[in-house]
């Protein structure tokens, strides 16, 4: 075989796999959510695939001529490519909606342990195909094996940076899978002749299970680099839409009021920031985490006159807002596409009266916007000796990561309370904990009527009270923040 052939075929082949590898975390997406345990079980599992391939490949390259097994292989890699749509939505209906690392293991197994495999059986044949001279082995082994990982470096820059944030991901998939099948019928046709009824099998098949790819729509209205993102009604509520990131439900609006908070979660945090600046005057706040866009439209909507910089690291939500949540920016209201910590760091000393924390990657706060240097910096951009620091956090039983974010918090601010339904405190379920912490001490009297006169049904916890349910918890710092570990969501 031609060597300069070979090399391309290990380049392209290497290629798809990590193309693969990055798409699957947004495949994954809508079922799992995109989190630490996500992306480990996606790489163990092609890393496995690869392996395996790999040893596979190496056997039947020397039981059998590789040029009559490398354009079937080709073929049927790319034919599995295709069918993974397939195979993961199956496996996502027999879950019935489990997650977990568990659950993300086996999405993973059934829609990609397969083509992986297959596709690294290719680099062995290869080697076996171009190696003429003993002489040559080592250098034929080496330059097969360096243009199967410059391919692979290549697929993830380009699938990482420019194919997922502008091409949905079936369709990628799609066009992976179709290369490789005519990729495999030029080797084919070229190592060995093709003639017969069977090549036209395997191609009829092949295009079999292309066409299986239009048919997988996504559960997406729009799938932006960082979340499967959805926007519908809510039957319940006139006028409402609500937000779903992945699989967590993130916001809901009233297009017609900003000032109707919906989800209790945000009537927690509006109500504190109602009671801390009970005369409604304007106030500067800075929005970590956008997605709906209730909060700042609240303040807005309430405190006329305030600003509220929202950062939001994805454009592409801040554009679903626009066009499909009601989002007006103006009037003080402000959005940009970047990171929240980064944001935090950048701000001006004490420039802040309240910052709200609401960012999430699936359901969890991302893990470098829940340490202590995280906090400090927060509370480095709030006005001295004042403002108000509220933090959405999601937990269930055993409340450990709530746990470990609230005494995190404690060791910046002097005063912490913490909102929540009593069921969350007791561990019965999962809920929103909602962390208010200031320098200055907080109203929580005042707090709890608000909450009465707005039928609010939480708890709220201060002093030894909470120092009590924390206690034995992990202060979370930036040398160690297992954040996806602690966090049980059910």
């Amino acid at each position: 075989m031609n060597r300069h052939a070979a090399g391309a075929i290990a380049f392209l082949t290497s290629a798809a796999v990590l193309v693969m590898e990055i798409v699957a975390s947004r495949l994954l997406a809508p079922y799992v959510g995109v989190t630490l345990q996500t992306y480990t079980a996606i790489i163990g599992v092609v890393l496995t695939g690869i392996s395996v391939g790999t040893w596979l490949g190496g056997r039947l390259a020397d039981r059998r001529a590789p040029s009559t097994l490398l354009g079937p292989v080709l073929i049927a890699g790319g034919a599995l490519v295709f069918l993974s749509l397939l195979f993961l939505r199956a496996a996502a209906r027999a879950l019935d909606g489990r997650s977990g690392p568990s659950a993300a293991v086996a999405l993973v197994v059934s829609a990609f342990l397969l083509p992986s495999t297959v596709l690294s059986m290719v680099s062995p044949l290869l080697v076996k195909a171009t190696l003429v001279d003993l002489g040559r082995t080592g250098r034929e082994v080496g330059r097969i094996s360096a243009l199967g990982t410059a391919g692979a470096i290549v697929g993830t820059f380009v699938a990482g940076f420019v194919l997922v944030a502008t091409i949905p991901s079936p369709v990628i998939l799609f066009v992976v899978g179709a290369v490789l099948v005519v990729l495999g019928l030029a080797a084919w046709g070229r190592l060995r002749p093709m003639s017969g009824r069977f090549p036209l099998v395997v191609l009829l098949a092949a295009g079999a299970s292309g066409a299986s790819v239009p048919r997988h729509h996504t559960p997406c209205d729009v799938e932006t680099a960082y979340f499967c993102a959805s926007v519908y009604p809510d039957p319940s509520v006139a006028n409402a839409r609500i937000l779903q990131l992945d699989t967590l439900l993130h916001s809901e609006v009233d297009l017609t009021d900003d000032k109707h908070l919906i989800f209790e979660y945000t009537q927690a945090i509006g109500g504190a920031v109602d009671v801390t600046w009970p005369s409604l005057r304007a106030i500067d706040a800075l929005h970590v985490g956008g997605g709906g866009f209730s909060m700042p439209r609240y303040v807005r909507a309430t405190r006329p006159g305030s600003t509220n910089l929202v950062i939001e690291r994805d454009p592409a939500l801040i554009k679903l807002g626009r066009e499909r949540l009601g989002l007006k920016l103006g009037g003080g209201l402000t959005a940009k596409a970047m990171d929240g910590r980064v944001a935090v760091r950048n701000a001006a000393s004490g420039s802040y009266d309240l910052v709200i924390g609401d960012a999430f990657g699936g359901e969890a706060v991302p893990w470098h916007l829940a340490t202590r240097e995280f906090v400090s910096l927060v509370k480095r951009s709030l006005r001295p000796g004042a403002g108000l620091y509220a933090l959405n956090v999601i937990d269930g039983s055993p409340t450990k990561f709530a746990r470990a974010e609230i005494a995190t918090v404690a060791k910046v601010f002097p005063h912490v309370a913490v909102v929540a339904p009593a069921y969350a405190f007791a561990g019965q379920g999962a809920a929103n904990f909602i962390v208010l912490a200031s320098s200055k001490l907080l109203d929580l009297d005042a707090l709890k009527l608000r909450y009465q006169a707005v039928a609010l049904d939480v708890e709220i916890r201060s002093g030894a009270d909470l120092t009590k349910w924390v206690h034995g918890a992990k202060v979370l710092t930036d040398s160690f923040a297992p954040v996806d570990q602690l966090l049980t969501v059910e």
